[in-house]
């Protein structure tokens, strides 16, 4: 051990050499399997291979003369020099790195480990690769998640992410589902839910003309009003993620005989979601049972033609200690005044502790948007 360390000492210019064949060598072994090293040892080893070149270069030169004292000199020269270029061209280096550099992540996703790659400028993208322990990974793309606009590291300053879009490939890279999670926050930007729903990649919640014509007993009925002939009916067209489901509105006017779906485009709701036709244009999806004041979640779908299109229900409510409010019961007509009944829990300061306080809003545009009644 001790004359292969005297060897390599005394060879180092040679042994540089063969260190950086062998990891030539090495990584186009590993290409073939799909494999790379990590960016950090990619980099300890160019490292290395530098610094070697250079003392070995300085080792030859001193071997073949004569003049010890001057290659001395001319080789502290050389370093002075190395170092002084070095500082002259770092700023462009930083320039550089600033937009090809990317940082590395070792991170869990759907119970598997990745290598999560992040390339972020004006937008966040954010590649998965197999994870082959701290020096290895993968060289194909697993997971591709779409973070949004911004110039951040979602897995440093996770508090800027406030939805993801995953893309998954096989192991040819060709797209095998793609899904997205939204994050509900509160007030201190703490995640109190997530909303997770799986995007179909073939049709992205498009129809067939062809398939518009549905037969009763082929869709689960989720609620069905009927208006002398006419009959409106939320049917369930498939389960999502996060104990989500995916529904439209299916009508019949001759007394049930033939359905037709009548919406344009899917609706997600929670499995739980309730639903109510006030007439045969108005009516409403309430997904979760709770109206989110202050975060971007459709917690109230309405609908003012039937259930071709839905719009998200808007609640006007400024209460600084409340995040959210619980529909108690579904929308109402009560002399021709729309309302629904909600409640909120808050600290009731007359009696020192916290409490349900039960509020009416009242819509005047057929439940788009919604008002304290006073």
């Amino acid at each position: 051990m001790k004359k292969i360390f005297n060897k390599i000492k005394n060879n180092i210019f040679l042994t540089d050499l063969i260190f950086i064949i062998f990891n030539i060598f090495l990584n186009i072994i590993f290409y073939i399997f799909n494999i790379r090293f990590r960016l950090w040892f990619i980099i300890l080893i160019i490292i290395i291979s530098i610094l070697g070149f250079i003392i070995g270069i300085i080792q030859l030169l001193y071997k073949a003369s004569e003049n010890k004292k001057t290659i001395i000199i001319f080789s502290l020269l050389y370093v002075v020099c190395m170092i002084i270029f070095i500082i002259i061209v770092m700023p462009f280096i930083n320039f550089v790195s600033f937009f090809c550099y990317r940082p590395e992540h070792t991170v869990i996703l759907d119970g598997k480990k990745y290598v999560a790659v992040v390339n972020s400028f004006l937008y966040v993208d954010v590649d998965y690769y197999d994870y082959y322990g701290p020096l290895l990974m993968g060289t194909k793309v697993r997971v591709h998640g779409y973070f949004g606009e911004g110039g951040f590291d979602p897995f440093v300053n996770f508090n800027n992410v406030n939805n993801v879009e995953y893309t998954y490939y096989d192991s040819n890279e060709k797209i095998i589902s793609k899904k997205e999670e939204r994050f509900i926050r509160d007030d201190d930007g703490n995640i109190i839910d997530r909303d997770i729903y799986e995007k179909d990649i073939n049709n992205e919640n498009k129809f067939n003309e062809n398939d518009n014509y549905i037969l009763p007993e082929q869709e689960e009925v989720l609620y069905e009003k009927k208006f002398n002939e006419t009959i409106l009916r939320f049917g369930k067209v498939d389960s999502g993620l996060g104990q989500n489901i995916l529904v439209h509105v299916l009508r019949s006017k001759d007394n049930g005989k033939n359905f037709y779906v009548i919406s344009d485009d899917l609706i997600k709701v929670s499995d739980e979601a309730k639903f109510v036709f006030l007439n045969e244009n108005l009516g409403f999806a309430i997904s979760t049972g709770k109206i989110f004041l202050k975060q971007n979640v459709n917690s109230i779908y309405v609908t003012n033609d039937s259930g071709k299109t839905f719009q998200s229900s808007n609640f006007k409510y400024e209460n600084d200690n409340v995040t959210y409010l619980d529909v108690v019961d579904l929308p109402y007509f009560e002399k021709d005044t729309l309302k629904i009944k909600c409640s909120a829990y808050q600290f009731n300061s007359d009696i020192g502790k916290y409490e349900d306080k039960e509020l009416i809003f009242i819509s005047n545009d057929n439940g788009l948007n919604w008002e304290l009644d006073k």
